[in-house]
């Protein structure tokens, strides 16, 4: 009884165990990639501060079936990562992947990693606006 016992339970693993996936599927390159609207003119990127290679890697984890987070991490939100990392509202030269690694039943990851030059193509400020004291 107790070989059968250990014999049922040693497949059970084998068969948990074994569905271990890492996926890192290329999505493509991209000329340019914005979450901002596009003037009617198209971006003037020519003299426009350029911010090179700057990498986001999103990610979501569950740990025995509890998320790290409510909801994946999106596409939009990894572009909107990186501008804000370099400061600027539109992605050239841009990889796109998709990132997706599974151990069943016990960890799992997913998300995106967006790279690419961030340009800076609008006027910004540097610095946040300041509350107007008179409002309060």
């Amino acid at each position: 009884m107790r070989a059968s016992n250990a014999v049922l339970l040693a497949t059970a693993a084998a068969l948990t165990l074994s569905g271990c996936a890492l996926r890192m599927m290329p999505h493509g390159r991209f000329d340019a990639l914005s979450t901002h609207g596009v003037p009617a003119l198209g971006f003037q990127i020519d003299g426009a501060p350029r911010t090179p290679d700057v990498e986001v890697v999103l990610l979501s984890q569950t740990f025995l079936w509890i998320p790290t987070r409510t909801d994946p991490p999106t596409l939009e939100e990894a572009i909107e990562e990186a501008l804000r990392r370099g400061r600027g509202d539109l992605l050239v030269d841009v990889e796109v992947d998709r990132l997706f690694f599974a151990f069943p039943l016990l960890y799992g990851q997913e998300g995106w990693r967006v790279r690419g030059d961030v340009v800076r193509t609008r006027w910004q400020t540097d610095e946040e606006p300041k509350p107007d004291a008179t409002s309060e």
